[in-house]
Formats: C-alpha cells, structure tokens, sequence
C-alpha cells in the first residue's frame, strides 16, 4: 500500500471544506481525512472518532480496526487515487500507516429535495412520485417496487474529471442479454472528461442526427419501474432528477402514465386523438400553403372567394404569411418557457393569438392563416415530447409545398416516413413494432389501441440475433 498522510493532504490542501483529524490513541496518531460539507460529522465522531481513542487497547491488526469501529460499510483503500475517488465522494478515509493500512467508509449527507410531485408527467389517478437529483433516493424508488431479485444495477463511474456516479439497471431473464450487452459497452466506452447528466449517456446510445428522442427519458419511478419489466433497460445518472429508457420507440410518444390506470375503451380513443393531432401539427400547415399557393382548383368555390377576400390586404406570399406567425408563436412558446411553470404555457398561447389578432389587424396575415397556426399550435401541446421535432419538420413540410405544391407535400412525408424508418433505437427499429405481425404481436398490440394489463404487462423485446428484429 502506498496512501500516506502528507501525499493525501497535499492533494488536498486547496479546499475549505477538507478536514484532517487526528485520532490520538495511547501510542499512535491516526489521521481521518473527509470532505466536511458532504459527510455526517456526527456520524463520523461517534462511529470512528470515538471507538478508535477511547480503545482499551492499541490497536496493532487488520482484525482490530474491523472489530473497534462501528459502521455498517466499509473497505480498503490500495492507493493514493483510490484515497482521494472515495474522500471527495463523501467517504472518509482512515490510514493506519505503522500497519500500512487504509480504510474508507460510508459517512455521506448530501443534501436534496425531497421526493415530490411529478412537474412533467403528472398523473391524475395513477402514482406521483418523482425522482430527484440523489442517485440513492431515485434508486431506492425503484427498488420499493420491484421486491424482486431479477433486478440487476451495474455500478458505472463516468467522466475522467467529474467521476459522476451512473446505474444501469435491468430485469434478468426478460432484457435481452444483447440489448444489455450494447447499452453497457456504450457507457463504458465513453471517454468524457466530465458527465454531468443524463443527455451524455443519452446522446452516446442514440444515433444523432435526428429530432426525434430515440432514447426515452421519465421522471417518475412507476413508469421506469413498468418498462424494466417490459425487458428493457434504464440509466440513472447521479444528479439528474429523471431516468433513461431505451429502448425507445416513436407510438410510446402517443402515451401517457394514466393510459394504464384508466378504462383502456377511452384510452384507446384518447390515443387516436393524439395520433390525430400529431398528423395535424405535422401536415395541415404544408397542406394549406399547397392549395393556396399552387391548386385554388381544388378548393371549393365558395371558400375560395372567402379566402380572397381575407387576403387581400396582405402583401406577403402565403409561405411568408405561414412563415411569420410559425415565428410568432415559437417566440411565444420560448419565452413561456422561461417563465413559472403555471403560468408559461398559457401566456405563450394567448401571446401567440395576442399577436396574431394584432397581424390581422395590421394586414400582416389573413384570418384562415391565424386559424391554421392555431390549430397547428393547439394540437403540438398534446404530445409535448415531440414538440421540437414536429416544429422543424412542419416548416420544412411548408417550404417543400410552396415550392413544389401537393407534389412537394407529398414528398415531405415520404422523406420524415423514409427517416422514421432509418431510425434505430439500441439496435431496435425506432418504429416497432410495425414492419410484421410477428412484431405486432410480441408489443402485445400496444400500440394505438391499449390491451388488457394481463398482456400489456409481459415482456416483449425480442432476444437473440439482432437480425430477427
């Protein structure tokens, strides 16, 4: 062993918050070092600091220490690097040096908030917990649900510098074991120098470029816990409030917690409204600037000679008028965002109508135009985890049918179809389970119409060779 004294305090000696006790017994010093804003000083006095100097005898074995302190973890230290990961996690370390011997233990406090409501997945009859920012309590959430020795949590230590504390976390027996096996060399192949949260695992299991989330994310403990069970695999990252899926899929955007705490006959329609509005968000901009713009033939008459008459104060193209209250509403949207959670969302609607009122007025924009950007932005609230994505491609699906009419709309949805389809999620297809009956069935019919919980509730995820899925 090579941790000494002096080499671990002048590693050290920088720091306010770094505290050196020696432990004065009857023939030796024994020096305790630990980080005092994240260790239990109470804790350490009573379960080391005392036991240690009051001893009767010196204490001269392995077996001695082990037998004089009183905590429930503890371990040996081999080196100085080893010393220093444990002490500025919150682990004291002890060095016996005339037994050439160090040991740390478990002494943390470090402060959180308490476990709270969900603020992004609220649930109105179901559970709603939510994690928080220490690993310990987010797995202890998971842990309380799931009395079940089948759930593994691999400990991982990411970050050159940070050194972040990371969990992967799996159902053995219903993972498949090369879904497991990607999601761990990905992780331990990171070479970051810091980690910080969970979009950094988030970004090296996910394929990159793309708007779409293809790596899942919640932050409530009930809808992880139901996706472990499912077969798949979660991350918790320490000081991150939510947890990582994956694999993730596109129609788990069209659900919601509650889907499975309600009548699954209304469910089943709620879903296909949500699917509804994610068709219209994405579609009825492009589809309006295409008939505006390049076929008046197939609109009927008596629309057409209203729309006329709406625009004909307006100097701008159709495209532009689309284009400028889309900007419109998106700087609506943004600043809502930045403002208290109650009273964001809906300042960023009325905002938005605010000002499109004010286009009308100022001959900026016609009425069916500001009809259509409402709908558009109504309908992208109901699913907000794809709301970045169904913005992006609603514009490109504006630009493409100004330029090349119903031909150009067309083609707009069969590239984002084409794109969807191209996706991978943990070497899953990103739109699964469409593609064979075979898929459809083992999501146990899932998808837009909720099954019995019976069904719903059994593992899924296929296992074995990657070519079969």
């Amino acid at each position: 062993m090579t941790v000494k004294a002096d080499g671990l305090a002048a590693e050290l000696s920088g720091c306010f918050d770094f505290i050196r006790r020696d432990i004065v017994m009857k023939h030796s010093v024994i020096p305790l070092f630990f980080i005092e804003t994240i260790c239990d000083s109470g804790y350490i006095s009573q379960h080391i600091i005392d036991p240690l100097s009051q001893a009767d005898t010196e204490i001269t074995t392995r077996e001695a220490v082990q037998q004089a302190i009183s905590v429930s973890k503890f371990g040996e230290v081999h080196d100085l690097a080893e010393a220093l990961s444990h002490v500025l996690a919150g682990d004291p370390v002890v060095i016996f040096e005339e037994m050439d011997y160090a040991i740390y233990f478990d002494a943390r406090k470090i402060e959180s908030r308490a476990v709270e409501k969900s603020q992004f997945e609220s649930s109105l009859v179901g559970s709603n917990e939510s994690f928080n920012e220490l690993l310990a309590n987010n797995v202890s959430l998971i842990r309380k649900r799931m009395v079940t020795e089948k759930l593994k949590i691999e400990r991982h230590i990411l970050g050159r510098q940070s050194k972040t504390e990371a969990v992967l976390l799996y159902v053995e027996g219903a993972a498949p074991g090369d879904l497991v096996a990607t999601v761990r060399q990905k992780v331990e192949a990171m070479e970051n120098e810091f980690v910080l949260g969970a979009q950094y695992i988030a970004e090296a299991l996910g394929p990159g470029k793309t708007l779409f989330d293809t790596i899942g994310y919640s932050d409530k403990p009930d809808a992880v816990v139901a996706k472990l069970f499912e077969g798949r695999i979660s991350v918790i990252v320490n000081g991150t409030p939510f947890a990582l899926t994956a694999p993730c899929f596109f129609f788990e955007n069209l659900q919601s917690p509650d889907d499975y705490a309600t009548n699954r006959i209304f469910v089943t329609l709620l879903r296909l409204v949500r699917f509804g509005s994610l068709l219209l968000s994405l579609l009825l901009p492009g589809f309006y600037v295409a008939l505006t713009t390049h076929h008046f033939s197939l609109i009927p008459s008596a629309f057409v000679f209203k729309l006329a008459v709406s625009r004909s104060g307006v100097p701008f193209p159709t495209v532009v008028e689309v284009i400028l209250m889309f900007l419109f509403f998106e700087l609506s949207r943004e600043a809502g965002r930045r403002l208290p959670h109650q009273i964001g969302q809906a300042l960023s609607i009325v905002g938005a109508l605010i000002l499109g009122d004010a286009a009308v007025g100022a001959g900026l924009a016609s009425q069916a135009t500001v009809v259509v950007t409402g709908i558009y932005a109504i309908t992208s609230f109901i699913n907000p985890r794809l709301t970045s994505a169904v913005s992006v491609w609603a514009v490109f699906s504006i630009i493409m049918s100004a330029c090349f009419g119903l031909h150009g709309f067309y083609l707009g949805v069969i590239l984002l179809a084409a794109h969807l389809a191209s996706l991978r999620s943990c070497d899953y297809p990103y739109l699964f389970p469409l593609g064979t009956e075979r898929s459809f069935r083992a999501a146990n019919r899932d998808v837009l119409v909720r099954g019995p919980l019976n069904k719903v509730s059994r593992p899924f995820l296929y296992s074995g060779s990657r070519s079969r899925k």
